[in-house]
């Protein structure tokens, strides 16, 4: 026996202000995932301006951590 929930249901509080939201668990994980997407962009763009370093100096300084 279960229970249907609308895609999404505004709770209240005593006082008649909205104080929760109830969401199904699909379209809570896919907002989830909607964010985690944004915050990849976001961090892309930041990078974006910084200058591109080669890949066998990169590999140099690691080594050179290493030792």
């Amino acid at each position: 026996m279960g229970f249907k929930v609308k895609e999404k249901e505004i709770l209240y509080d005593a006082k008649g202000k909205r104080s929760h939201v109830l969401l199904s668990y699909k379209r809570y994980e896919r907002l989830i995932e909607q964010i985690e997407d944004l915050e990849d962009l976001k961090a892309i763009n930041e990078v974006r301006s910084e200058p591109d370093i080669p890949f066998e100096e990169v590999k140099k300084k690691i080594l050179k951590r290493k030792q």
